[in-house]
């Protein structure tokens, strides 16, 4: 599936994935693959920005992983009232994966 996302959906979307995969290094664990390939490419798409947006092309898998991984972040956040100005792109953001 090809998304074209804001740079900051992007951006935001990379940043969810890399503190998963932060999360489970500490515990020693390797994060999902598919987890670990969305992450490499929401990187190198937002490298590739232009102005205001980026496009990414993502396999079911991949699409579905990240839409999982972010509603529960955004879900985490809220419940600890900690959410912020990430938060309305993040939403943007599993709208557009249509989680």
């Amino acid at each position: 599936m090809r998304l074209e996302l804001t740079n900051h959906e992007a951006l935001h979307g990379w940043g969810v994935v890399n503190n998963s995969a932060d999360w489970h290094a500490q515990r020693n664990r390797k994060p999902p693959a598919s987890i670990q390939a969305v992450g490499d490419i929401l990187f190198k798409a937002y490298g590739c920005r232009t102005d205001t947006t980026t496009t990414v092309e993502l396999s079911d898998d991949e699409r579905a992983s990240l839409a999982e991984l972010v509603s529960e972040h955004i879900a985490l956040w809220g419940k600890r009232g900690q959410e912020n100005a990430a938060t309305p792109h993040l939403r943007s953001l599993v709208m557009k994966l249509g989680g």
